[in-house]
């Protein structure tokens, strides 16, 4: 169990949740705020409490739990998150515009915004641990996220050669495969 505990994808999982618990602390209260005093309907409200609680969500994933310093890259970073939390924010539009015809409560609308995201939380860790910010990883071992023009968009263009030329023909003509990250670290054992 202790193994466990300790594992990257746990540790990670642990900090995405605790950006997601920052991301409802700064979100929830805006909703409440907007739909309850301020008498906005939910989906306006829920707008306002996506937006506002994705950017802190957006900046504690990046830097504390993925570990990513440097440049934001809008195509690899930017625009993947906030279509996934776009994706959020429209299961929670359904689920607070069903809570406010049925029950008309702030509560009841808090409760569905939070179901509606909770659907897709799961999904969301997924993507980005294993697409978004490790796939350079897989390809580039070696080499630092942000020196390999990390992120979705910018790693599915990457050969995994660190942009050597490929190698020399082997004996018969044929140009050779540089070896996996896993077969060279066979190689070495």
């Amino acid at each position: 169990m202790a193994l466990v505990l300790r594992s990257p994808t746990f540790v990670k999982l642990a900090k995405y949740s605790m950006a997601s618990v920052v991301g409802m602390a700064v979100g929830q209260p805006v909703l409440w705020l907007c739909f309850g005093p301020l008498g906005w309907s939910a989906i306006p409200a829920n707008l306002a409490s996506v937006t506002a609680g994705s950017v802190p969500n957006y900046l504690i994933n990046r830097h504390w739990t993925w570990h990513q310093t440097g440049r934001n890259r809008l195509w690899g970073e930017v625009v993947p998150f906030w279509v996934m939390s776009a994706l959020g924010m429209l299961a929670s539009m359904f689920a607070v515009s069903y809570a406010e015809r049925r029950w008309d409560t702030t509560f009841a609308v808090a409760v569905a915004q939070l179901s509606g995201f909770g659907a897709l939380w799961v999904a969301k860790f997924l993507v980005l641990d294993r697409i978004m910010w490790r796939i350079v990883h897989d390809l580039q071992p070696d080499v630092a996220i942000d020196e390999a023009g990390a992120g979705l968009v910018g790693a599915l263009s990457l050969d995994g050669t660190d942009g050597e030329p490929p190698l020399p023909p082997d004996g018969d003509g044929r140009h050779r495969e540089a070896p996996l990250p896993s077969q060279a670290d066979d190689r070495r054992r």
